[in-house]
């Protein structure tokens, strides 16, 4: 028999943990009902009630059975006090189980005690449970708002009491991510916060004229009816040597978060849960796990603090910035950032409601995209028919769905490229999905962009550059854009202006695909950087679309052997490739660049 007492663990995973702090081997079930008991007043409830809870899907006679079983198994845990649960044949009653929410209970005494309690309530009751569909179900969801209506009280019983802001700030904020129309909590939030940062404004202020009719006729409820955009503000992780600098960053996220939480136009999620969803890397997932709309992305690096806000069902930069941070002046730095990021998110929110409204209406068209937008970061033909899939799945829930139009006519550009045999049929397939995405969308700046690819490998590289720069114009801080504009700049013989266009383009995109690290190796080619162009090559994930020109640098440098190496992968992949036909139809405006890379592709034995 075990001596020591047994604590149960509702907030978070719920688990029996013994005196040692190990989990107890328990049916899930059982669990349920510990919980259930726990926090009831009287501890104990009939078995009939029991069963109906806890099996309500079985019938009656099964639902006793289940219970007796779940008991049976449940014998075993005892203490000095007696075992966890007592049973005659009409009720079932807690034993000597302590549980946390004995803490939450105490909420209303110390600042540590509240700092306890809040900490248990943002872990949320149950939160894992598989929890049984009705009454059960109906009573957690009860339960937990019991807790955040106590939790709220005691916050406003605290703030003349505690002298911890820190901590009624984060309470503050996680009540007002839950309903960011509380006003009294907004109150109390700029009470002890310096105070607002920003004037609320409505959104229907700061929309431009005809903001709506582009997208689709809305009615003038709409706005108002629709669920508000949530707004994650994701703090930047630690960089470098100087702590302070880092410290500063974080707190100027923090600032921007207690000044839009006084915002009715949209949902800010509070710095805790905000920290725990910052290295996300599946975007798609991020987006429906945690309902999440716009991303403030952050980073902090030698020169600054750089941030750039996502919509991220579509996973387009929508505004990106760098503020330089400096040891001199740092309150006065943390001030300004703050009010310039704050108000660029809250415009760029407000303005972006048509977007989020169609989001709202075709959220399967907007999951399928960015499913199509995950493959694409690989360049490998097995990898772009997928996403030419995906985007045309997304075609199917919402017809003139310009994001993946432009997706699929990028999917052909891609295949033009790896299959290298010059296919007019591919280019054609791309300009004319290029150009009905712009028919439905004629200020998507990916759409301009397939546009200017495609002229660039027809060899018009004057429309090609003139197509990007518009798509830079309407998004110039959209990376892909920047890539292809730098590409294009590359055949146009301008590898040094292409090189700094890319440096900036990884700069927006740390995790870049590998097409902009292949576009790098190729304008160091032509700057006769060819230990630079094989850097390029290995950082990317797959390699094997630069083999040729990995094969070229290696020839260049005098390296026969590792060219070697190089052209066999190159031919294996690509048998039929032939130097003299790709080069004729590859555009490059000055005969100097076919002339040094077949000079390369030679050497390499192509």
């Amino acid at each position: 028999m075990v001596t020591g007492g047994y604590h149960l663990q509702t907030f978070g995973e719920l688990r029996l943990i013994d005196a040692d702090g190990n989990a107890v081997g328990c049916p899930e079930r059982g669990l349920m009902i510990l919980a259930y008991l726990a926090a009831s007043e009287r501890k104990v409830a009939s078995r009939e009630k029991l069963a109906a809870l806890i099996w309500p899907e079985r019938e009656k006679a099964v639902a006793f059975n289940n219970l007796r079983s779940t008991l049976w198994r449940m014998r075993h845990l005892a203490t000095g006090g007696g075992p966890v649960l007592s049973a005659t044949e009409a009720e079932v009653t807690l034993g000597q189980v302590t549980s946390d929410l004995a803490d939450f209970e105490a909420l209303k005494g110390s600042e540590e005690n509240f700092r306890k309690a809040l900490s248990l309530w943002r872990e949320t009751f149950l939160a894992f449970a598989d929890l049984p569909p009705g009454r059960y179900t109906d009573w957690v969801v009860e339960k937990r708002r019991d807790f955040t209506d106590r939790l709220r009280a005691a916050l406003i019983d605290a703030e003349e009491r505690f002298s911890d802001r820190a901590t009624l700030r984060t309470a503050s904020m996680h009540l007002l991510e839950l309903d960011p129309a509380d006003t009294v909590i907004v109150g109390l939030l700029e009470r002890v916060s310096r105070g607002p940062l920003l004037e609320v404004a409505s959104p229907r202020a700061l929309l431009p004229p005809g903001a709506f009719a582009r997208e689709m006729p809305v009615e003038g409820s709409a706005l108002d009816m629709a669920p508000v955009p949530r707004v994650a503000l994701l703090p930047p992780a630690a960089f470098g040597s100087d702590p302070m600098l880092h410290a500063v960053s974080v707190a100027v996220i923090e600032d921007i978060t207690i000044g839009l939480c006084s915002l009715r136009s949209m949902s800010v999620v509070a710095p805790y849960t905000a920290e725990r969803i910052r290295d996300a890397a599946d975007k798609a997932a991020f987006l429906e796990k945690h309902g999440v709309t716009y991303a403030l992305d952050c980073h902090m690096s030698d020169r600054g603090l750089f941030t750039q806000l996502i919509f991220l069902p579509s996973d387009q930069i929508v505004w990106a910035e760098r503020f330089p941070i400096s040891p001199v002046g740092l309150l006065q730095q943390r001030e300004q950032i703050a009010y310039h990021i704050a108000f660029e998110v809250t415009h760029r929110v407000e303005t972006g409601r048509a977007e989020h409204l169609d989001y709202l209406e075709h959220p399967e068209a907007y999951y399928a995209y960015l499913g199509g937008l995950r493959h694409l970061s690989g360049l490998g033909l097995p990898e772009v028919r997928r996403a030419r899939r995906d985007f045309r799945e997304a075609l199917k829930c919402k017809q003139d769905f310009a994001p993946a139009q432009s997706g699929i006519a990028r999917t052909y550009v891609n295949e033009w490229l790896l299959t290298a045999r010059a296919d007019e049929e591919l280019l054609s397939m791309a300009e004319r999905h290029a150009k009905d995405a712009i028919e439905s969308n004629d200020v998507l700046p990916a759409a301009h962009r397939e546009v200017g690819v495609v002229k660039l490998y027809r060899g018009d590289l004057d429309e090609s550059l003139a197509a990007l720069d518009q798509a830079e114009q309407l998004s110039p801080h959209y990376a892909d854009v920047l890539y292809s504009h730098a590409d294009t700049l590359v055949h146009a013989s301008r590898p040094a202006e292409a090189l700094d266009k890319l440096e900036k383009a990884l700069s927006l995109n740390p995790l870049a695909p590998d097409a902009y690290l292949w576009s790098a190796a190729g304008a160091s080619y032509f700057l006769g950087q060819y230990e630079e162009c094989i850097g390029f090559v290995q950082r990317m994930k797959d390699k094997t679309p630069a083999d040729r020109i990995v094969a070229a640098s290696w020839a260049m440098l005098g390296d026969r052997k590792k060219a070697r190496q190089h052209r066999m992968r190159a031919s294996k992949v690509n048998p039929t490739f032939d130097v003299d036909r790709w080069l004729a139809v590859i555009p490059f405006k000055e005969q100097w660049q076919k002339d040094l890379y077949r000079e390369g592709l030679k050497k390499a034995g192509f």
